[in-house]
């Protein structure tokens, strides 16, 4: 069997599909065009309205008393700081040293006194300089606010002994400092 094939009777390519296609392409292309230029313009337009909402809310900002309408980063860093500052004071304030101090007095034994007391609000610790008889009730000390629940955090950071004059006598005492993480 022997196949013939005549393409002189038939044009080889459907010209009038072709153009349709290439019709309904350009259309298609000219839509999405379109839209996008209805969109790119309605962004354009809500562009310039928030550009004179911002230029009047600027306006009245300068007639506002203490603001400038010229706020540089600079300036929002100065404030940031200064209002850190006055949170650290307002923590500071709002501290009940009552509650620490008790909780001192029921841990401290009797041969032990605390000469100083220095918080850090903003480590949320105690530093504590302390007197005691000898290292037996220094580490009674030290043992007490260990196994307590909530000043279990202390780190002993210097230790010496001390000699003081009382009444004519030298006493020989033991002088620690201690830092108390998370006291409060």
């Amino acid at each position: 069997m022997e196949i013939k094939l005549n393409l002189s009777s038939k044009p080889y390519l459907n010209r009038q599909r072709i153009h349709l296609w290439l019709l309904l392409s350009c259309v298609f292309m000219v839509l999405v065009l379109a839209l996008n230029g209805l969109y790119g313009y309605q962004n354009w337009r809500q562009l310039r309205l928030l550009e004179s909402r911002f230029q009047e809310l600027g306006e009245m900002a300068s007639g506002v008393p203490g603001a400038t309408a010229d706020y540089t980063p600079e300036e929002y860093a100065a404030i940031k700081s200064e209002v850190a500052l006055e949170n650290e004071i307002i923590a500071a304030d709002q501290f009940r040293w009552t509650i620490l101090l008790s909780r001192f007095e029921e841990l401290l034994p009797v041969d032990v006194s605390i000469r100083s007391i220095q918080p850090d609000f903003k480590g949320h610790s105690v530093r504590l300089a302390c007197l005691a008889r000898d290292v037996s009730a220094m580490t009674r000390f030290v043992d007490n606010l260990l196994t307590s629940e909530d000043l279990n955090q202390a780190y002993l950071q210097a230790h010496g002994e001390v000699t003081s004059d009382s009444g004519g006598s030298k006493l020989v005492q033991v002088g620690f400092s201690l830092v108390i993480r998370e006291a409060f």
